[in-house]
């Protein structure tokens, strides 16, 4: 599995630099601890960067920059957000047959989830990560300055993810969640609960590296609908599965898959609270045009037209079920009235 490192300052980098292509997000480019690396390939993040057309021109120029390098084994290090992770990863994966891999996430949402397990796509055909990899980073490196530089925006957006940890981990993570929800949010209180949110993530990526058992698909709550605000609305990925997540936890309640006392448990935390408000999440839905089209694109999409859904029986207690969409876009509407 993946080393995982978390840095209060930023790390010496003197034995990465003379075999390292830094991938950065060229934001970060002028960054001074970037700089420090003499091979630095920027690239503009967004969806676009994984757009499977333009991956060949990226790779001749990646490619090209290796024999720059002056020692070996070559590493790629991702400096970037999930976007720049994934296309990193994915050309990690993929150059000479495969290289070593640094994540760097450098925006909360990544620090938190995309950075960790391994999954690294790009988009092909209109829909996202059609074509991926798996390949775990030799080690991930969380840098608290990288991430204080980030506007008050990204760790909002961030928060959807970590609700969605907290809700499949539960225990003391949901309880340190959500005694950060009860008071005014900091990059402090955030950073102190980010290693049970990545370790809660790397305790079921472990059960299923691979994704082969099912048990990985845990990971996808509160994301079928999420990438259906994603692409339809272009809404932000933390904000789509924080939506996503609602949408999940009502339809659970809709089908009596909690207790009372599961429920009230819920109910008497923020996280609960935040549930509840469903003004965004109902317009939300009455904005969406085709969400089928979405739906039959997923991924998760298994044989007649049925999606891996994962519904919620309590704090820690998911429950994948095969669910038609027809059904899913049945609750779309009954969910948006």
């Amino acid at each position: 599995m993946t080393k995982l490192r978390f840095f209060r300052q930023y790390p010496a980098v003197d034995t990465l630099k003379k075999n390292s292509i830094v991938i950065v997000d060229e934001r970060l480019r002028r960054l001074p601890w970037v700089r420090q690396f003499p091979v630095v390939y920027s690239v503009k993040s967004g969806e676009g960067l994984k757009d499977l057309k333009k991956f060949p021109k990226h790779f001749e120029k990646i490619l090209k920059l290796s024999n720059n390098v002056s020692k070996r084994p070559l590493k790629i290090v991702a400096v970037g957000g999930g976007s720049v992770g994934d296309f990193a990863g994915f050309v990690a994966s993929v150059l000479k047959r495969g290289v070593p891999l640094i994540q760097v996430p450098s925006t909360w949402l990544a620090a938190m989830d995309s950075a960790h397990g391994g999954k690294n796509a790009l988009n092909a055909g209109g829909a996202k990560n059609q074509l991926g990899t798996i390949c775990m980073a030799e080690q991930t490196w969380i840098l608290q300055p990288l991430l204080d530089q980030q506007p008050a925006i990204r760790l909002e957006d961030a928060m959807g993810e970590a609700i969605k940890m907290a809700f499949l981990v539960g225990g003391p993570t949901w309880k340190k969640l959500s005694t950060i929800l009860s008071r005014p949010q900091s990059q402090q209180n955030i950073w102190s609960v980010l290693p049970d949110l990545v370790d809660g993530k790397l305790k079921i990526v472990k059960k299923d590296p691979l994704e082969k058992k099912g048990v990985r698909h845990l990971l996808n709550l509160g994301h079928t609908l999420g990438h259906v605000f994603e692409a339809e609305l272009g809404l932000p990925h933390g904000e789509a599965v924080f939506l996503g997540l609602q949408f999940s936890f009502h339809w659970s309640l809709q089908k009596w898959m909690m207790s009372d006392q599961e429920i009230q448990k819920i109910l008497d935390s923020p996280i609960g609270t935040s549930l509840f408000q469903t003004q965004k999440l109902k317009a939300s839905l009455r904005r969406l045009k085709n969400p089928a089209r979405v739906l039959l694109n997923d991924k998760k999409r298994i044989e007649n037209e049925k999606i891996r859904f994962i519904f919620i029986n309590g704090i820690g207690k998911p429950k994948i079920q095969s669910v038609p969409v027809q059904q899913i876009l049945s609750e779309i509407r009954r969910q948006s009235r």
